[in-house]
């Protein structure tokens, strides 16, 4: 993707409001969040190679509700053809949080108090953080949140250590 350390999902473009190019963001989990605290803007449009730097020029609406408008989107036609990209966010306070690009979490082992529970599968989206799904030696599978708190991920080991009598 970018050059970025890393790019967090704010939202998806949604339906366009006014004839200013303003936008509804459908938000990510904890977009809002990301949104504030990001200091540069990207779009990633369906079929792109990579996101594209963009400005974002107004942030209104409400926290449940947010609307945007671009520097791309003068105007409501243009801003109709922005629908469905992803807003992502970098810099600023987020360069700050703890980033695992998806891609190298799956494939890692899991153990807890020095006992091998599985291997990450899958990391979904949540509301307060993203969840690591495990699945274990006889098939089942484990949800653990991906907290810095409750985990260790040794990306050189190859390793995520779930803190003791967690699970």
């Amino acid at each position: 993707m970018a050059t970025e350390s890393g790019l967090w999902a704010c939202g998806t473009l949604g339906r366009a409001h006014g004839l200013k190019g303003e936008l509804y963001l459908d938000l990510a989990p904890r977009g809002l969040e990301y949104l504030s605290q990001g200091a540069r803007f990207y779009l990633f449009r369906e079929g792109a190679d990579r996101p594209a730097p963009v400005e974002l020029q107004r942030v209104g609406g409400d926290d449940r509700r947010p609307l945007v408008r671009l520097e791309l989107a003068h105007d409501r036609d243009a801003a109709l053809r922005l629908q469905g990209a992803t807003v992502l966010a970098a810099g600023g306070a987020l360069d700050e949080l703890p980033f695992y690009p998806v891609g190298q979490l799956i494939g890692l082992r899991v153990s807890s108090g020095g006992i091998e529970l599985g291997t990450v599968v899958d990391v979904l989206a949540n509301v307060a953080n993203e969840i690591l799904e495990v699945r274990t030696g006889d098939g089942t599978s484990l949800l653990v949140p991906l907290v810095d708190e409750l985990v260790d991920v040794d990306l050189a080991a190859g390793v995520v250590v779930v803190r003791e009598g967690l699970l």
